[in-house]
């Protein structure tokens, strides 16, 4: 029995990937990949020792864990958390969860990985910027693209607008079904400026939502 009530509709607006540390990396434009740090658990109570762990098995939890969190049945939702959750980085164990937790639908934020594309920096490269930006929403991509049910959400940092129209349109060519933009001012303007009237025109006429 899964833990949504079979004859009503949850639709899942706050669930997370944990990104391992090659999470942009992976995914960046090869001429980029030595400039793109690692994705950091710094900020986070997740340890290096849990992480080690998991890229040690060539990131994957291992079978015994995966069964152990399978059992946990209707308490998946309670109990199964950060790194260690099933389906944390993982799409086919987030498959597996959602068929345990029976939501109809589930948006897909990342948790680390925004460090770079959304710094309040004015001294980064926007090259670097919009190239951790990409990483991202390939990655994104990829993790959504085997279950319809997972609704990812783009990342598009509004500083370069140029820049965020170009990846506006990367994003609307893709199955991601949202877009985040940082909670700050866009540098030198505000998120209200003309400059970034064509950006938030092709966001409505695709019905696409921004969230913060």
């Amino acid at each position: 029995m899964a833990y949504a009530p079979a004859d009503r509709d949850i639709y899942d607006a706050d669930s997370h990937i944990m990104e391992l540390p090659d999470f942009l990396k992976r995914y960046a434009d090869p001429g980029l990949r030595d400039e793109i740090p690692e994705v950091s658990y710094s900020a986070s109570i997740v340890t290096d020792e849990e992480v080690a762990v998991i890229m040690d098995q060539g990131g994957r939890h291992s079978d015994e864990h995966v069964a152990a969190q399978v059992a946990l049945g209707d308490a998946l939702i309670e109990k199964s958390k950060e790194i260690q959750a099933l389906g944390a980085f993982n799409p086919g164990d987030r498959r597996t969860a959602m068929d345990l937790l029976g939501f109809r639908k589930q948006l897909v934020f990342a948790t680390h990985s925004l460090r770079m594309p959304f710094s309040p920096s004015s001294k980064l490269e926007s090259r670097l910027r919009y190239g951790a930006t990409r990483a991202h929403n390939r990655h994104m991509i990829d993790f959504c693209a085997a279950d319809d049910r997972l609704m990812g959400v783009a990342a598009i940092p509004l500083d370069d607008p140029e820049l965020a129209l170009k990846e506006l349109d990367f994003v609307l060519a893709s199955n991601l079904k949202a877009v985040w933009v940082p909670h700050r001012a866009p540098m030198d303007r505000s998120p209200g400026h003309i400059d970034f009237d064509p950006f938030w025109a092709k966001l409505a006429e695709a019905g696409v939502p921004f969230v913060l």
